[in-house]
């Protein structure tokens, strides 16, 4: 863990410039406010804070980046600092500047596309709308429209298996199907679904290839030889996958996967 309490109390007017191009660059344009040696920053699009922070060795590092929103947080990949800002819930060290931008612009994705937001701008573009039969099926357009859009961004716009990024040929997959779900939560959950292309998204639909919780494929005896080296089943990189997805993965294996259900 790295310490983050050398940090700079006053910032020369290059160095600030910097921190707040990485953070308006990657859609915090709201600030800078600065405490205890931090520039806060907000977005009018996504939801929390974040702060950046510099030593006095300036732009050659290390540079800190503290965050408000848990998901985020839990879910970039970067070496911890300590302590982080006040208020929020953690905090992370980076040597290089470009290191530093790109963990910005990770950290506005992961918070438009984890829960919350997708299901409150899905409230917000429905509100309007009654019970009749034509306006629910709008709802499950704008709530089918919403989900795409939370795993595409937090997939980045590509197929984890295949590496496909033509938008034409992805698929929002859902784990629990939209159908099963109990809520419209749980429907536009960016946790209860992958980005696949569209073959891998139909196999996975029909129950043809789940995953064991090491996000490792796992094809059904029902699954053709020539579709599975068509899929390259057996070489296909396992999937980055979270609790939240395991325990709806869990549920794929006993209610979809046409097969014995495969050990974890």
């Amino acid at each position: 863990m790295i310490d983050a309490k050398n940090r700079l109390s006053e910032y020369p007017f290059l160095l600030q410039s910097e921190l707040r191009d990485a953070a308006n660059e990657h859609g915090y344009r709201v600030g800078p406010e600065q405490s205890a040696g931090w520039l806060f920053f907000r977005s009018a699009s996504a939801p929390g804070e974040i702060a950046l922070a510099a030593t006095p060795a300036g732009m050659s590092g290390p540079f800190f980046l503290s965050i408000s929103h848990p998901g985020a947080a839990r879910e970039l990949m970067a070496e911890v600092a300590s302590p982080c800002a006040k208020g929020h819930v953690a905090a992370f060290a980076f040597e290089r500047r470009e290191a530093l931008f790109a963990a910005v612009g990770e950290v506005y994705r992961l918070s438009i596309s984890l829960p919350t937001l997708p299901f409150e701008d899905f409230v917000r573009e429905t509100a309007h709308l009654g019970n009749t039969e034509a306006e629910q099926m709008q709802k499950v357009r704008i709530g089918q429209a919403r989900f795409r859009d939370a795993l595409m961004n937090y997939w980045n716009g590509t197929c984890p298996l295949t590496g496909i990024s033509n938008p034409e040929l992805l698929r929002a997959s859902h784990i629990i199907g939209w159908a099963k779900c109990d809520s419209d939560q749980e429907r536009l959950n960016v946790y209860n679904g992958f980005l696949l292309s569209s073959l891998w998204d139909a196999a996975f639909d029909s129950g043809l290839v789940t995953f064991d919780d090491h996000g490792r494929a796992v094809p059904s005896p029902l699954l053709d030889d020539k579709a599975a080296r068509e899929m390259s089943v057996g070489s296909v990189p396992p999937l980055v996958l979270t609790d939240d997805h395991r325990s709806r993965l869990a549920w794929h294996r006993i209610h979809c996967w046409q097969g014995d259900m495969p050990g974890a």
